[in-house]
């Protein structure tokens, strides 16, 4: 048995290093027994051995390739912990607020809408998607005008609705109106929705990043 070991662990070093390279394929891959531990387990079980011959290599003198073996060994594990970092810190994004001096020309790239200067913000929040590997987003924005300036904006939505626009068209309805977007490829990627609602003088504006 120790002959064995010795001539595979040892004297074939690069055979460690084949099967521990298999068991990355099937841990990353899952082709055989695709519902199961079977290559997460494989995979520690591979490392383990690479580890022992790797420090087999360095008892006998054999420094090189003794750390070949244990830096084979250490690049795949540090990913997997870079991974798991980096997830951990697309799950604990924190929550955060759109800048003042982002609102206007947000809702004039999205709309071609020119709002008022002097507005209340009632709420701004952008939270990121929980669980989400990239930057995924949405924006809760509700701001209050001032009724002295409610006539130039129905003007400018009035005015928009008679002409074409690669961007959306104005819609009536009760109590104001809604921009109904158009899915182009810009508005796939961020899908919104935005209404004035001239009763009680607030825009809305719910934006989902994807």
């Amino acid at each position: 048995m120790t002959e064995i070991l010795k001539k595979y662990l040892v004297a074939q070093w690069w055979v460690p290093i084949l099967f521990f390279g298999i068991s990355i394929i099937l841990f990353v891959s899952g082709a055989i027994l695709p519902n199961t531990d079977f290559g997460f387990y494989s995979l520690v079980f591979f490392g383990i051995v690479l580890l022992i011959s790797s420090i087999w290599q360095l008892f006998k003198g054999k420094i090189v390739i003794g750390f070949f073996q244990l830096s084979i060994l250490t690049v795949p594990f540090l990913f997997l912990g870079f991974m798991a970092c980096l997830f951990a810190g697309m799950m604990n994004k924190p929550d955060g607020e759109l800048a003042l001096d982002r609102i206007e020309p947000l809702i004039k790239v999205k709309t071609d809408l020119t709002i008022p200067t002097d507005f209340e913000v009632l709420e701004n929040l952008i939270e990121h998607t929980e669980g989400a590997f990239d930057s995924d987003y949405s924006i809760g924005l509700t701001i209050e005008y001032k009724e002295s300036d409610e006539k130039n904006i129905v003007e400018q939505i009035l005015k928009s609705a008679e002409l074409e626009s690669d961007k959306g068209s104005w819609k009536k309805y009760d109590s104001g109106y809604n921009f109904e977007h158009k899915y182009n490829e810009i508005n796939r990627a961020e899908p919104f929705y935005f209404k004035v609602d001239t009763l009680n003088n607030k825009m809305e504006l719910n934006l989902s990043h994807l």
